[in-house]
């Protein structure tokens, strides 16, 4: 009986405990499917991998090089035979059957020796090969398809490299907003804290309605700063979900860190020259196109467009093509079992005077190349204009960057004495506030200027086409 007992408590323990560990397992697995915050963490990484695999600018470029590379298969095919069938079914009425069928007109006993010709209803069926032997708009096709191929691979090279100098340059402005949020936070906490203490002195007595007034609008011009503050961050959010193509109300946050070997790239900026990098943006036409990718488009594009310049000639040369012709004769049955002639004919076709059209072309396709070379060599002088800006940007903010920190720590320091001055009441709450802004604005302008100066080095980098170099893109 006892063991009956015992052997039942033990079934109905291990059930309940088998209960116990399916809704364990279950709570578990919701907890790991689910984001409790209902957020996306995104680290720079993972944007650019994210842009690289769903940005519609990028998908548009590899569209754009996959149709090139397509042309360039279609301009093979131009050289190749082409075969058409065609069939047609004709019904005449009887008074043009009689006119056309001359046996009518011939005596009873010799139009049953005369083959019938003419049929009210006919049918007629040929196959029709043709092939160009020689033609001057096919040939130069050919070489603007392989041209245009080029062009696209740069220009989808040139895209790629954009879209990932916006997406680490947006990362970082998320990061820099998120850190003068963070600092915002702290001077309104601290002006909410002073407020406060001015309220209890006020209600004490020690206060005038002034001087609540005055830490009341320090308080409030805070949190309008924070206010501007989170919608700056906001922005540059929205900026960086549509370089990534996520949703713009998507919640998420970012690595609060800069990778490190971004910290590293700008560390090796800081104890370079101003000499040293000037030289960095020195270059020659050749040696800027093979490094910029925006160039090197620009260039293809300006080729791409002279190659259309000089086929417009083409339509000035003779067209020689081969036609083959395999036909069954017309008669009244779609059976293919009468007489079929084979015809071979070679066509040659000279144009002579086409209305001045060949020419208007020409014209236009030379003014169209000449639009693309200037075009090309402003883009050249842009750019070594920007490289040039950038890299004394980032001259001056090495500098603003050093000058910064002494500002802050000069502030800092200045600003415990003062509010150990201010606990004492040897001076005034002006003075205090004006020592409190002081030390806000340097720490606000010494964060402005790291991240603008990593900022700078970024686009440098992106300018000389060395991001793979400064991120991981694969």
């Amino acid at each position: 009986m006892f063991f009956y007992i015992n052997n039942k408590f033990q079934k109905s323990y291990r059930k309940s405990f088998g209960n116990i560990l399916f809704l364990v397992f279950i709570l578990i697995s919701m907890g790991f499917s689910q984001n409790p915050d209902n957020k996306i963490y995104l680290t720079l990484q993972g944007s650019i991998s994210r842009a690289l695999a769903e940005n519609n600018q990028l998908k548009s470029s590899y569209y754009g090089l996959q149709k090139a590379k397509w042309d360039r298969y279609r301009a093979w095919t131009q050289f190749l035979p082409t075969a058409n069938l065609s069939s047609s079914y004709m019904h005449i009425d009887d008074q043009t059957l009689r006119e056309r069928d001359f046996r009518s007109y011939m005596p009873p006993e010799m139009q049953a020796e005369m083959p019938q010709t003419v049929f009210q209803e006919s049918y007629y069926t040929a196959i029709d090969v043709s092939m160009p032997i020689f033609n001057g708009v096919l040939l130069n096709g050919l070489r603007i398809a392989n041209a245009g191929k080029n062009t696209a691979q740069k220009m989808n090279e040139s895209t790629k490299n954009n879209i990932l100098f916006q997406v680490i340059n947006s990362y970082l402005s998320v990061l820099k907003s998120e850190d003068l949020l963070q600092l915002q936070k702290d001077f309104t906490n601290l002006a909410r804290l002073n407020y406060e203490k001015a309220e209890r002195q006020q209600l004490a007595g020690r206060y005038s309605e002034n001087e609540l007034l005055f830490w009341k609008i320090d308080y409030q011009t805070q949190q309008s700063s924070l206010i501007n503050t989170e919608s700056i961050l906001r922005t540059t959010k929205a900026v960086l979900t549509n370089l990534i193509d996520m949703d713009m109300f998507t919640d998420f946050e970012v690595e609060s860190t800069i990778p490190i070997n971004i910290l590293n790239e700008a560390d090796k900026f800081s104890n370079l020259s101003n000499n040293e990098i000037l030289q960095m943006i020195k270059f020659s036409d050749n040696e800027l196109i093979k490094t910029n990718a925006a160039v090197a488009a620009s260039q293809s594009s300006t080729k791409l467009s002279k190659l259309l310049y000089k086929n417009t000639y083409s339509s000035y040369l003779p067209n020689v093509s081969l036609l083959y012709t395999h036909a069954w004769r017309e008669n009244n049955t779609l059976e293919l079992d009468d007489y079929s002639p084979k015809t071979y004919m070679i066509n040659l076709s000279i144009p002579l005077f086409t209305s001045f059209q060949n020419f208007s072309n020409v014209k236009s396709s030379y003014y169209d190349y000449q639009q693309s070379k200037e075009n090309h060599h402003n883009q050249m002088d842009n750019i070594r204009f920007i490289l040039s800006e950038t890299a004394n940007k980032i001259i001056n903010l090495k500098t603003q960057c050093e000058l910064s920190k002494l500002n802050v720590k000069y502030s800092q320091n200045n600003y415990r004495i003062i509010e150990q001055q201010k606990e004492r009441g040897l001076i005034s709450n002006i003075d205090f506030i004006n020592t409190k802004l002081a030390l806000q604005n340097n720490e606000l302008t010494d964060i402005t200027n790291r991240y603008d100066f990593i900022s700078a080095i970024i686009e440098l980098n992106y300018l000389l086409g060395k991001l793979d170099k400064v991120v991981i893109t694969d």
